[in-house]
């Protein structure tokens, strides 16, 4: 189980972000953090992972 705490500060995050506009810095910083979890634990016959394209 999650610890009620730490769903808790996810969404005071979430609430931060979107008060203060930053929603999609907050987005692509989940997708880099996704992005290198996934590249520590490829194996050495995986392919590539696509990453969308993010317009600045």
């Amino acid at each position: 189980m999650i610890p009620n705490k730490l769903i808790e500060s996810a969404v005071i995050i979430a609430c931060m972000a979107a008060a203060s506009g930053h929603i999609p810095h907050l987005v692509k910083a989940i997708h880099v953090a996704q992005y290198k979890l996934l590249k520590e634990s490829q194996s050495s016959n995986w392919g590539k992972p696509l990453l969308l394209p993010f317009k600045k």
